[in-house]
């Protein structure tokens, strides 16, 4: 490996965070095409290559704003108030606002044991994904919820029953980087011999 090279990799796994504030800037389509790219070589059991990834642009973008800003206010108590209606709009601004919206799909095989392992690589090839944009100066923000089994958001992908939604990837460059620590690996790791 280059010198050097594992300071590196070591420095995107450390800094990097969940994005959710994210500026309106474009992010290049190249940039996300390579980190796609890199995401693929993911380790996966037997090799199945379980992911595949929905970047979502133009009216299917704005049709998963609409579903995303439904799915919200048919949760609400009261969602004709006129004091949520701000915070829907919100939502749904916020979303078409988002550079790059990916829907992370796995297949789910039919035995037990390889659709657990399946689902395991696809969010390996997703934080590879989120790895290789941090790397640019793009954050990401994995985002999951009820909204993945709607049937709505599965009919707009056009996803098959032997498919999974395992998440949404919202993407851009950051406008507020989070300030989070994490417990250090020595008080989480049991050495046993």
């Amino acid at each position: 490996m280059m010198e050097g090279a594992l300071e590196i990799v070591l420095e995107v796994i450390k800094t990097r965070r969940s994005v959710a504030r994210l500026k309106p800037d474009p992010v290049e389509r190249a940039l996300i095409e390579r980190c796609l790219e890199a995401a693929v070589w993911s380790p996966n059991h037997h090799l199945t290559e379980p992911w595949q990834f929905f970047v979502l642009e133009g009216e299917t973008r704005r049709r998963f704003a609409e579903i995303r800003r439904d799915l919200r206010r048919a949760a609400l108590p009261n969602p004709d108030a006129p004091e949520v209606q701000p915070m829907l709009a919100r939502l749904h601004a916020d979303t078409l606002g988002t550079p790059v919206l990916i829907a992370v799909t796995s297949q789910l095989a039919e035995d037990s044991e390889t659709r657990e392992e399946d689902l395991w690589a696809t969010f390996g090839a997703a934080y590879a994904f989120m790895l290789g944009l941090w790397s640019a100066g793009v954050g990401s923000y994995f985002r999951t919820g009820a909204i993945l089994e709607h049937p709505s958001l599965r009919a707009l992908l056009d996803v098959p029953p032997d498919r999974r939604v395992t998440g949404i990837i919202y993407a851009g460059y950051p406008a507020e980087l989070p300030t989070k620590r994490r417990t250090p690996a020595a008080d989480r790791t049991v050495w046993l011999s």
